[in-house]
């Protein structure tokens, strides 16, 4: 293994967190996976709890620096990437309100179809084409106009990508 500083790498993809962790020229030295459950309440659904986010990303983040027999003050960067447009409705704690919506989730189809139907461009078209219920957008919408208990007690609807 060659000398340091070292970089620790995130991916929280839909199925689980992957760290992987890289020398400076690049070379992996360590990786470690978790995994976390999508549920599917109804058809067009995907919702996954994120306390299993958290749970996963310790456990890999752990198992790759026990694999690469480092230290945490060797590693001296942090980089992230995750998918896009799953929403989470969080309190005035930071504490999810209700099972995260994800990406692949199509319930807000009502309200993206409304968003579709808008004079307002930016709203209906960002530059990959046009609106779509898997945005984070109409996703808020609907916990707004679905679940109106947990709109009112959301500090944020959080896009968590």
């Amino acid at each position: 293994m060659t000398e340091g500083p070292y970089l620790l790498g995130i991916d929280f993809g839909t199925g689980g967190a992957r760290v992987g962790i890289f020398d400076r020229e690049g070379t992996p030295v360590a990786f470690h996976a978790g995994e976390w459950e999508t549920r599917y309440p109804r058809s067009g659904w995907a919702e996954q709890d994120p306390a299993e986010w958290w749970s996963c990303l310790v456990e890999a983040s752990r198992g790759a620096m026990e694999k690469s027999g480092l230290s945490p003050e060797e590693i001296a960067g942090i980089s992230t990437d995750a998918t896009a447009s799953s929403v989470l409705a969080v309190d005035e704690n930071d504490r999810h309100l209700r099972p995260a919506i994800m990406w692949m989730d199509v319930r807000a189809s009502d309200q993206a179809d409304r968003i579709a139907g808008t004079s307002n461009e930016a709203l209906k078209y960002n530059g990959y084409g046009p609106v779509s219920a898997e945005w984070g957008l109409p996703k808020a919408m609907w916990i707004k106009e679905e679940e109106p208990e947990i709109y009112d007690k959301a500090k944020h609807i959080c896009d968590c990508g």
